[in-house]
């Protein structure tokens, strides 16, 4: 009797064994690894080198704005003025389909232009004309052309704000006029020039004309005028000889063969320190040495890129820019063609001199992820040469120099349970 109790005991005792308890909890250690995550916050002060600035990307012709300001108030006055120039129709316009007849002259013409940007705290905002030398290029300077704006404008000053305020914004005594676009917010300038504001000469330079523009304000003189689709056109009003007898010809629009502009002071020359921005545009490269620990055996969740100005920022005051930060496909210097997919902007103040911070955590994530790809930055403005403005930072060598901070997770220790 005992072995058989004995024996059965036992046989319970191994069916108590094999019974699963669904409703026990599991215990952790046997399950789950024995590490944890980790999250490492690092400022790399040492690892952005070779760092350096080059100029010339775009000048102000290529601009796709023509830039006017006076502002005297700032440590240089800062005083820009758009210069363009029309060609005419030659000597001759045709009077009937078989005849043609010489060109006498001009009655009048009809200027348009866009304002297409403005500070809306400019007041009495203030515009006058000046007749230049048809011989204005390209290579144009603020003192080739100076002596031309020493002589009496054109035309009466045109007193935007006034204008503004005439019914339907057209001034019955001057012709002139103005339309408000609420939509693409720019301003529509119709101005009438008369016989000697439109003075046509057939005979030595084909009917040529070439206008400068200088602008003042009470406050924040900075405007921005448009080119190409919306740059200045000119209507002229022609007398054409016919048979002895002059005849009125409007014959059509012409848009510019040159929309530039031209300011002083000029732009300071290329330091040791980083330029981004200006006339014509600059940018800034900096070469990173990215760790290996941090590229191959971590998660990047977090990159940020410490720059110290080593100047306040310049240009007009109401004129904020862009400054994007971006990487390259390859590195060949000033000519590294810039990666298209990425970047990152930050908005920078004239006057300015706190620290900027951009967040670079997608390029980091990028670098990480392709071992070919380049590990630079790039530093350009968005809408290059279309403002005065300028920032320049301490360079690599300096003690203030370019850091970057990454917050990454470290490779999870994955082991037997």
């Amino acid at each position: 009797m005992t072995r058989r109790r004995l024996a059965l005991v036992g046989a319970v005792l191994l069916v108590a064994a094999c019974v699963e308890r669904l409703t026990a909890p599991g215990h952790c250690p046997d399950y789950c690894p024995s590490g944890q995550i980790t999250i490492v916050d690092t400022l790399l002060t040492t690892s952005i080198n070779r760092d350096s600035s080059h100029r010339g990307y775009v000048v102000s012709y290529q601009s796709p704005v023509m830039l006017a300001a006076f502002l005297p108030d700032t440590t240089a006055t800062l005083d820009g003025r758009p210069i363009f120039r029309f060609n005419g129709f030659g000597p001759r316009l045709p009077v009937s389909s078989v005849d043609t007849g010489q060109i006498r002259g001009a009655d009048s013409a009809r200027l348009q232009l866009y304002i297409v940007r403005r500070d809306t705290a400019t007041h009495n905002l203030r515009l006058q004309f000046y007749r230049l030398p048809t011989t204005i290029d390209t290579t144009t300077t603020f003192d080739s052309v100076a002596a031309a704006f020493n002589n009496a404008p054109v035309r009466p000053t045109v007193y935007v704000d006034t204008l503004l305020a005439q019914p339907g914004g057209k001034d019955p005594v001057t012709g002139d006029s103005v339309v408000v676009d609420t939509v693409n917010h720019r301003w529509l300038l119709s101005l009438k020039f008369d016989a000697a504001a439109a003075r046509y000469d057939g005979t030595s330079d084909s009917g040529a004309v070439a206008y400068g523009i200088r602008i003042a304000a009470d406050t924040l003189a900075s405007i921005a005028f448009g080119k190409g689709s919306v740059g200045p056109v000119l209507q002229w009003y022609l007398r054409v000889d016919s048979l002895g007898m002059p005849v009125a010809r409007k014959p059509g629009i012409l848009g510019t063969t040159l929309a530039n502009f031209v300011f002083t002071p000029p732009t300071a020359p290329l330091d040791s320190t980083l330029a981004v921005g200006g006339l014509p545009s600059a940018r800034s490269l900096l070469r990173v040495a990215f760790p290996k620990f941090i590229r191959d055996s971590s998660q990047i969740i977090r990159g940020t890129l410490f720059l110290v100005p080593a100047v306040a920022a310049r240009g007009a005051p109401a004129d904020s820019f862009v400054m994007e930060a971006r990487t390259v496909l390859a590195d060949f210097g000033r000519k590294s063609p810039i990666d298209p997919r990425l970047d990152d902007p930050i908005v920078i103040h004239p006057g300015a001199m706190d620290t900027i911070k951009i967040e670079v955590t997608n390029m980091l994530q990028l670098w990480a992820a392709d071992t070919t790809h380049p590990t630079v930055f790039l530093l350009r403005p968005q809408a290059e040469a279309q403002y005065f403005g300028e920032i320049r930072f301490y360079p690599s060598k300096a003690a203030l120099r370019p850091t970057l901070q990454i917050t990454y997770v470290k490779q999870f220790p994955f082991g037997v349970p």
